[in-house]
Formats: C-alpha cells, structure tokens, sequence
C-alpha cells in the first residue's frame, strides 16, 4: 500500500493493487463494469462508469482509476489519476455517508496521495485515514479491505517511531488483529496474505532482534497466499508478487 502514513518504495504497487483486491457489492447494472474490473479491463471500466453518480458505480470507478495507474510511467499522470481516484470517492460518500466501501476507498485515496509527504502532513492525514477505516468497519464489520487497511497503518505508524506511535495509538497487537480479520472474513483473497506478511517484514526492518522470527512468520503466510487458487486478474498478479517476496527471503 503506498503509505498509509508513509510506505517503504517496495510495497506501492502492492498497495496499488490492494486497492484494487476483494469484492464489492454492486447492483446488478454494475456486474458488467465489475467483471471488466476484475479482468483487468481498467479503461473499458472507466468508461462504463465515468457518468454515473450513485454510490457502489463511483466505488467501482474510483478502484478503476488507480488501476490505470499502474499502466502509465509518469508520476506526474499517475497523480492525476490518485486526484480522480480520491474525487471519486468523495462523490461516492456524499452520495451516501453510510456506505463503508465508499469510507474504505476514500481512506485508500488519501493514502495515495501521500506518497512523499512529510512526517507532518503524513501523520495527521494518516489520522483521517484512520477515522475513514474506522467509520468504515463500524457501518459494516465485514468490510475486509478496510480491516486490511487498518492493520497496514498500525505497521505504518510504528515504522515511523515512538513520537507516532503515541501520538496515535497504533500497536502491533492491533496490526496483527486487524490483517487476521481480514483474512477470516475473506480467506481466498490472495492480496489479504501479502498485505499480512508485508506488515511483518517491516516490522522486522525495524526489529534486529526480532526480525529472523518475523521473516519466518511472514514466509508461512506468504507460502499459504500461494497455494490459493486465483481467480481474478489482480489475483494472479498479486501471486507474482508473492513469488517476489519468497524468493526474496529465500523460498520457494
């Protein structure tokens, strides 16, 4: 995820694509924009949705700006297209504040934004993001990927030292509580797992003592990610990705 807080470079495609993982609940005249999503499809899911202003096709569209993201090479388009993602999710809680996919992307949207942000901006907008997760979670309590999104700034907030870490409560108890929720309520999203072994291995950065513990950990979680079975196109990638990561820490 690019920082929540702030993100070490090697997780901001991750988190691009976490922002893009896990299901939505749209009415049936989305199923065709969703589909296209799921595969992939990003620009023939903007366009589908580009004109509608109810609240799930704004959720979908806001997920498919990020994932054009990944197709282009500049920062500077990659920006414009952080700014659409997060306008369209505002527009998605206004159309309706009690909607937690609408919560849990604009909290995803901020968290973009700040890609190179100072420690000021960071932590008091890593706040906000916080209250978006947590309004999120308290609308629905199964909403997956913003308890994924809670246990990845935990870890955010402890990797930015003791100063933020009182200054908002984060605890690795809570980062390890919220990634496991995510994954009993969604057990076959491959995204869930490395977001999970992710938060532990930079932990571990931060950890000397720990960190041979911790990278054995994260290893097991990534093992289990990859004996899912994909079935999606974001899913398949999120395996490479896992492959990336053990064959980093030496696994298979």
């Amino acid at each position: 995820m690019p920082p929540i807080l702030r993100r070490p470079n090697r997780l901001t495609t991750a988190f691009l694509i976490f922002v893009l993982s896990g299901p939505l609940s749209p009415a049936a005249p989305l199923d065709d924009a969703l589909n296209a999503l799921m595969g992939g499809k990003v620009d023939a899911t903007v366009n589908m949705l580009k004109d509608n202003t109810d609240a799930p096709s704004l959720v979908v569209l806001a997920r498919a700006y990020v994932g054009q993201s990944l197709f282009v090479g500049s920062m500077t388009a990659k920006k414009k297209l952080y700014e659409l993602s997060e306008a369209a999710a505002r527009r998605a809680v206004t159309a309706d504040p009690r909607n937690a996919e609408a919560k849990t992307e604009l909290a995803y949207a901020l968290g973009l934004r700040l890609q190179g942000a100072g420690i000021v901006e960071a932590t008091r907008t890593g706040l906000e993001v916080k209250r978006l997760f947590d309004d999120a979670v308290k609308l629905d309590p199964n909403t997956a990927r913003a308890w994924v999104g809670l246990g990845t700034w935990n870890v955010q907030a402890l990797s930015l030292g003791s100063l933020v870490r009182f200054a908002t409560g984060a605890s690795e108890a809570d980062m390890r509580q919220d990634h496991r929720k995510a994954i009993q309520l969604q057990p076959n999203e491959v995204f869930f797992r490395l977001s999970y072994a992710d938060s532990l291995l930079l932990l571990a950065k931060n950890d000397n003592r720990r960190a041979a513990d911790l990278k054995q950990e994260a290893r097991s979680i990534l093992q289990a990610a990859l004996n899912l079975t994909p079935q999606t196109y974001w899913q398949r990638y999120d395996q490479d990705a896992v492959r990336q990561r053990l064959k980093s820490l030496g696994g298979s």
